[in-house]
């Protein structure tokens, strides 16, 4: 497993690191690169496209999308690579015009994190011959969480995924080696007085035994008017040129905000797993470009987002997940060496159920990693 902290950018590192080796080091293909949602795997392929351009010979790398209703075929090629979601892999197990890619001669996973104890992966990790049972071929997972959330027994299988070891180049503080270097966004962070909300029974009960807050906790944050108002009023306050990016706590709160926001002249959009793909994609696209400032989302861009002039970040989301926090977060940490800002403005909204504000260390689980620093030398 590779950590890089969010915004560290361990896709371009990793893709990097392959394409040397498809140049010297003798490596051919396929390699097949495992992600979770089509933005992530176009990401990837659009890395690989440019990485390979900057450093590639004369030849010619074979990039295949299998996704959606996607089909690729053996490229007969030695330097390819292959870009598939998880979902669409899982459909393909043991399909004997797909043996070719069963046979694929490294398996990098994205976020891969979420492997840990998933049928999903157990299934496709045996297809591929990766499962532990054998070790001809490279596994690689790359995440910025090695751990899943604050439960030992699902960071146990998440290890034991990865043969036990971690590669971390970065030291007791890679937050802070890599702000040393430009890499990420130094941070100053603020507070804003969030909601109150009692739980009901059975909402305790989840919170306490799964680390997460039900949808009806969500919804009545989001609907705190004076909450919402708050989060105006310190966003008018910010540089009027500043992208403002905002995680909020449900689609309704989303809406409200951005509507709130265009009500005082700011340009304001949201997003949600509700907004139809083509829509979203525009209003991100129109985020980026700088033609909308203020972007409230609802649980589509915690990862894989990359807006790296992002300059204000608002988690209004609640969260008791050190992984959904850390990934939240991340999205405004890209600094001046990696696209992004020399930093940006942290803002959380604190709610007082909430046990987890502003609490970036996990560390309980770091002794089931073996270390290795191998890469460096």
């Amino acid at each position: 497993m590779l950590f890089l902290p969010t915004g560290a950018g361990k896709t371009r590192v990793t893709v990097e690191a392959i394409v040397q080796a498809f140049l010297e080091d003798g490596l051919v293909g396929p390699v097949l690169w495992i992600a979770q949602s089509e933005e992530l795997c176009e990401q990837a392929v659009q890395t690989w496209s440019a990485v390979w351009r900057e450093l590639a010979d004369f030849r010619t790398l074979t990039i295949g999308r299998l996704w959606a209703s996607n089909t690729v075929s053996d490229f007969e090629s030695d330097l390819s690579v292959i870009v598939a979601t998880d979902a669409k892999l899982e459909k393909l197990v043991d399909k004997f015009e797909y043996k070719w890619l069963a046979d694929a001669t490294a398996v990098i996973v994205d976020e891969a994190h979420v492997a840990g104890d998933s049928p999903r992966y157990t299934q496709i990790f045996r297809w591929l011959g990766v499962d532990g049972r054998s070790a001809d071929k490279p596994l690689l997972g790359l995440s910025a969480t090695t751990f899943k959330n604050r439960s030992e027994g699902r960071t146990k299988s998440l290890v034991a995924r990865f043969g036990h070891k971690r590669l971390n180049v970065l030291g007791d503080d890679p937050y802070g080696t890599l702000q040393g270097m430009g890499v990420l966004a130094r941070v100053r962070y603020d507070e804003l007085q969030g909601a109150d909300v009692r739980l009901s029974p059975q909402e305790l009960e989840d919170a306490e035994s799964w680390s997460r807050l039900s949808p009806t906790v969500m919804d009545r944050v989001g609907n705190d008017e004076d909450r919402a108002i708050r989060i105006v009023e310190h966003i008018k306050d910010l540089d009027p040129e500043w992208p403002v990016l905002v995680f909020t706590s449900s689609v309704f709160s989303a809406q409200v905000l951005a509507a709130l926001l265009q009500a005082q002249g700011i340009s304001a959009a949201s997003v949600s797993g509700k907004t139809r793909r083509q829509e979203r994609r525009r209003v991100i696209q129109e985020f980026k470009d700088g033609k909308i400032r203020v972007l409230a989302n609802c649980d589509v861009l915690t990862q894989g987002f990359d807006a790296p002039g992002v300059r204000a970040l608002y988690i209004a989301r609640p969260t008791l997940s050190p992984n959904a926090y850390i990934q939240m977060v991340g999205r405004g940490l890209r600094g001046p060496l990696n696209g992004g800002e020399a930093e940006c403005l942290i803002v959380n909204l604190k709610d007082t159920f909430s046990n987890f504000s502003g609490n970036l260390d996990f560390t309980e689980f770091d002794g089931l990693w073996e270390n290795t620093e191998a890469a460096t030398k």
